[in-house]
């Protein structure tokens, strides 16, 4: 099942816990959280995120987390305590961006599984 966190949550209180409705256990389903698609005419940036999705999440606040609200391709991998890497956070847009998101996450040892997904004819050239 999918895990939700808020910017907030990752950035500022990255001890507290995923996003969570209650009324998401209501249904025999997978209940996700509402969004928006976004429409690629700038550069996403990290305060336009409202909610993420976690990839992969560690004690320590590492993670690697993709833009959920508004939806796009976007990641953002979180390294405040990381081996030898100073506080740090990079970001992954645009074309490609999950495919260097993942390449980076291995080069740091992250066991990271890839899945399948679908993609929207209209989204395609993302993935290209």
């Amino acid at each position: 099942m999918p895990q939700f966190r808020t910017t907030y949550n990752i950035l500022t209180k990255s001890d507290e816990d995923e996003l969570f409705d209650p009324n998401w256990m209501d249904s025999d389903k997978i209940i996700l959280p509402p969004r928006v698609e976004w429409d690629y005419s700038r550069e996403l940036q990290i305060e336009d995120v409202n909610i993420w999705e976690i990839i992969y999440q560690q004690g320590g606040g590492i993670g690697l987390y993709a833009a959920w609200d508004p939806f796009a391709e976007f990641y953002m991998l979180t390294l405040p305590y990381f081996k030898s890497i100073p506080n740090s956070i990079e970001t992954f847009y645009g074309p490609k961006a999950s495919e260097r998101a993942y390449k980076r996450a291995i080069e740091l040892g992250m066991p990271i599984r890839l899945n399948k997904i679908w993609v929207d004819p209209d989204k395609a050239w993302l993935y290209e």
